[in-house]
């Protein structure tokens, strides 16, 4: 396997789960004790083939830094991109690209554990020659997420705002070609969700390089009370591993 850098996007004010968790940034959120990024990070270091993981910050960064920085916990290097306003998801990812080096780079959103065989997701990836592949999960009730429709190929051909239904939802976590980012400006506000991968999928969607790649384990968003209050359980197994 490929030498393959990642990102973490962990820069957003996490205003909804203010209620619970108002000193920290939201990845820094406790569960069973540790901060919910110990969580993300410890499922990364499973895979040798991870060298670098930079960090996106913005709201608290000093927290996120001061806790991080200089650690020698994990078998992979930790940079920080840093936003002095913040930018968006998208933004923040485009910034957060240069300080990575290889051909395809892993993005995770740090509110969200999905439990994904990334080595199995990244030569999924490489064997379709993408340019962006979106891991899917398949949810009862996608209301708090919108869907992401495919072709019979696995093609990406839709975005659907919340909903609802039943379908397969965008569950936070990205393989990318680098060069993807090259035409998304930087410095500018832009929410990856509903601005860039949107913008990505031509008017033929049979033209699409962007796929769905299904799985079927657990997946936990915390940015909301309701799901931050069972993390703790949902996520114990995960984080004796």
């Amino acid at each position: 396997m490929q030498s393959t850098d990642a990102i973490i996007l962990a820069g957003g004010l996490g205003t909804r789960l203010r209620p619970v968790v108002d000193a920290l940034p939201k990845v820094m959120a406790p569960v069973n004790g540790r901060p919910f990024l110990d969580i993300l990070l410890g499922h990364l270091s499973q895979y040798d083939f991870i060298k670098r993981v930079v960090i996106a910050v913005g709201f608290m960064a000093d927290k996120i830094i001061g806790h991080y920085g200089g650690t020698g916990r994990y078998s992979f290097e930790i940079l920080f991109s840093v936003e002095e306003q913040l930018l968006g998801t998208g933004g923040a990812l485009k910034k957060a690209v240069q300080y990575t080096k290889t051909p395809e780079v892993i993005a995770l959103n740090g509110d969200t554990f999905a439990g994904v065989d990334i080595k199995d997701f990244v030569s999924v990836h490489l064997q379709r020659s993408a340019s962006l592949s979106i891991a899917l999960k398949e949810m009862k009730d996608c209301g708090r997420y919108g869907t992401v429709a495919l072709d019979a190929v696995g093609r990406v051909v839709s975005f659907h705002e919340k909903t609802s239904v039943d379908g397969l939802i965008n569950a936070g976590i990205y393989v990318f070609n680098r060069a993807l980012f090259n035409n998304c400006p930087e410095g500018v506000v832009i929410s990856l969700e509903r601005e860039f991968l949107p913008s990505l999928l031509p008017s033929d969607t049979s033209d699409s390089n962007c796929f769905g790649y299904r799985f079927n384990g657990r997946f936990i968003d915390i940015g909301v009370p309701e799901t931050y209050n069972i993390a703790g359980d949902y996520l114990l197994d995960v984080q004796r591993q």
